[in-house]
Parts: C-alpha cells; sequence; structure tokens
C-alpha cells in the first residue's frame, strides 16, 4: 500500500507487526502490494476504483490459503474480497473506515453505479436489512449493509465511525472498536511563535474551507500568524484560488505530500495542530500531533468524544468563527499539563496493541465461523 491516506498508513502498520508476531499477510491494493490489480482515479484524494479484481486475484489467494480476510474498503476490490473469502469457507473481517455518508456532502456518487456494482456482487454476498428509498443515502446504506452483513467481526476505528449508517444497531454484535496509532515516533515541537499546522489530505472533505475561513479571521486579530498544510492537494479544491481570495497565499505555505523526517519536521515546527474535519474516523494525525505535544484544535465532537485525544483537545463548533477562536486561544495560552497528557494518553495506543487487538477480532471470526 503506497497511499498516503490513513486507510494505507493502517494497513502498512498492520501487516509490519503481524509479519513481527508470525503472521504473514497478501496484500491485494490498486497500488503496491502482493497482488497489484488495475484501477481508475475516483476524484476522491488519491482512492481508486478497481477494475474486474476477482479473477486477477483468485488464484492467487486460494492457492495461498489465509486463514482469515481482512477487507478494508466498500468498493469492487472489497466485494471481491468478500467473495473469495466465502468461497475458501474462512471468515471475513472488515475495517469502517471510510464515512461514505458523511463523503457524499463533498462527493457526488452515482447512484445508479452504486445500485449496478451492488447488484453485480448480489449473489455472491448476503443482503443483510432492507434498505428503504431510492436515494443516494439509500444506495449507500444498502452497499454498506452487503458489507456488514459478509463480515463476521467488523472494526471501527472509533466508536462514532458508523454514526451515519442507519443499520448500525443491527450489526452492533459483531463490532470491535480499534484504535489506529502512528508508527510511534520520538519528535517534540519547538513551539515557534503563531504556526497553525494541518496534516493530511487538503480537500474539501478535511475542512480544509472552514479552516482557511477560520485562518483568515485569526489573521485579523493576530497578522503574524502563519498556516502550514501539509498533504496531498486536492485539484478540485482549488486552493491557490482560495487562498488568494482570502489574501492568505503570502501566509501559507503547502508541502504537498511528506514522508519520514519531512513529516516530523513539520510537527517539530509547529505551535497548535488543527483538525477541522468532520469526516474522520481514525483521526491517526491527531497521535502524532499529542506525541509531538502540540495542543489540538477539532470541531467535530461526535469524534472527540470517542477518540483517545477527545479529552485533550480544545473544541470549537464547525463555524469559522468559533474555530478561529479556539485557534486563536490555543496560541495564546500556556499547554502545559495539557500536551503533558495528550502524549500519555497517545503513547499508551501503541502498534502492538493496535495488533493485538486486531488479532483478538480475528480469532473472535474464527471462533463464530466454527459456531
Amino acid at each position: 500500500m503506497d497511499g498516503v491516506n490513513g486507510i494505507a498508513a493502517s494497513i502498512r502498520l498492520l501487516t509490519s507487526e503481524m509479519a513481527a508476531r508470525g503472521h504473514p499477510s497478501l496484500v491485494v491494493s490498486t497500488g503496491r502490494g502482493d497482488i497489484k490489480v488495475p484501477a481508475l482515479p475516483t476524484g476522491m484524494g488519491d482512492f481508486r476504483f478497481s477494475l474486474f479484481p476477482l479473477l486477477p486475484m483468485r488464484r492467487k489467494v486460494l492457492d495461498w490459503r489465509p486463514d482469515v480476510a481482512h477487507v478494508h474498503t466498500p468498493g469492487p476490490l472489497g466485494a471481491a474480497g468478500l467473495t473469495v473469502a466465502r468461497e475458501l469457507g474462512i471468515p471475513a473481517v472488515y475495517t469502517y473506515h471510510t464515512d461514505m455518508h458523511g463523503y457524499s456532502a463533498f462527493y457526488y456518487y452515482p447512484t445508479l453505479v452504486i445500485r449496478a456494482g451492488t447488484a453485480i456482487y448480489a449473489r455472491h454476498l448476503p443482503r443483510g436489512p432492507k434498505v428503504k428509498g431510492l436515494g443516494m443515502y439509500a444506495a449507500v446504506e444498502a452497499a454498506n449493509a452487503r458489507v456488514f452483513e459478509a463480515a463476521r467481526v467488523i472494526i471501527l476505528p472509533t466508536a462514532t465511525a458508523m454514526r451515519h449508517c442507519r443499520t448500525a444497531a443491527h450489526y452492533a454484535h459483531k463490532t470491535r472498536v480499534i484504535a489506529t496509532p502512528p508508527p510511534h515516533c520520538s519528535t517534540v515541537s519547538d513551539r515557534p511563535d503563531q504556526t497553525v499546522l494541518f496534516v493530511g489530505r487538503v480537500s474539501a472533505e478535511k475542512g480544509i474551507p472552514l479552516l482557511l475561513e477560520a485562518f483568515a479571521r485569526l489573521r485579523r486579530e493576530v497578522p503574524e500568524a502563519h498556516l502550514v498544510l501539509a498533504g496531498p492537494v486536492a485539484r478540485r479544491l482549488g486552493l491557490p484560488r482560495r487562498l488568494a481570495r482570502a489574501g492568505l497565499t503570502e501566509h501559507t505555505a503547502v508541502t504537498g505530500v511528506l514522508h519520514g523526517e519531512d513529516v516530523l519536521t513539520v510537527y517539530r515546527h509547529a505551535s497548535v495542530f488543527a483538525f477541522p474535519s468532520t469526516t474522520d474516523t481514525q483521526g491517526i494525525v491527531l497521535h502524532e500531533a499529542a506525541l509531538a505535544g502540540l495542543p489540538i484544535v477539532m470541531v467535530d465532537r461526535e469524534l472527540a468524544a470517542a477518540h483517545p485525544l477527545g479529552e485533550v483537545a480544545r473544541l470549537a463548533e464547525p463555524t469559522p468563527e468559533s474555530l478561529a477562536a479556539a485557534l486563536r486561544a490555543a496560541l495564546e495560552s500556556d499547554p502545559g499539563e495539557t500536551v503533558a497528557r495528550a502524549r500519555r494518553i497517545a503513547r499508551a495506543e501503541t502498534p502492538s496493541q493496535f495488533a493485538q487487538r486486531t488479532l483478538d477480532a480475528y480469532r473472535d471470526a474464527l471462533a463464530s465461523d466454527q459456531e
């Protein structure tokens, strides 16, 4: 997996930790992996739509004979994985990474395409509870239900990951909450003056328009403030135009994709971490910010209530006025014990624990398969 999104990071961490425990993985992916399937860009960040993945992966997976199939996407590749698992007679585990309903506020999903895709796999995957309605929400919910029904265990990065799914209660008995930490790194912020940092996909669904409006307001009161946007930039966002319109071009650094030490550097040279997203289910970057000793400002109260670091974050409403005020308060206050406590929480969520909890979920899936 060579993507820079949270799903790819989660899979890389998981397969590495599992291998260290003597449990090898066979990764089927649209990017770098043991089996690569052809795909087209979706327009949703760096997510890609796989093309007819069943036949190319089927023979190799059948020969490899896995004990468990772990699916990380609800698209054709995920559905193909569930289908192969059923053919092999092995249990499937599904991690619900992406809030598809939340993303629908920012991306157009062709309803007919979703329903056609769901119909293709209808003869392979069980239906689950009936979903009423003809619109996009119902189409996405029906597709999700197929995947939820086929999985023996559903892993949620946070307890609120399925908050927009009406069928969530139907599957409560087989969900497990397993937080995804980053690979632990040692870096401490130098706490320079007035630098606001965002790390992640620079796109609409990550709350970047809200952050830019809030930062423009912040600069009226704190003119020396600077903004750093670290991550891949979605072309459809029109970031240069937005920055110019808000008068932020000279006060915003856009790094693009960063790796390794470069990621640590942006954390080290930040004062406050801004998390304006209301669509995230994982929030891996919150762990990174906490480990760097940065105060965190976020607007998603539901995620904050479910995330290990939510209790130490400064919460704002998802409005430019509220977010600007929270950022200013974070810049002007002494984080003291708050960031120390956040670092302790982040250190407690280790890659080893993540792997062990996932391995326990696999064992639960295998046990339920034998009942």
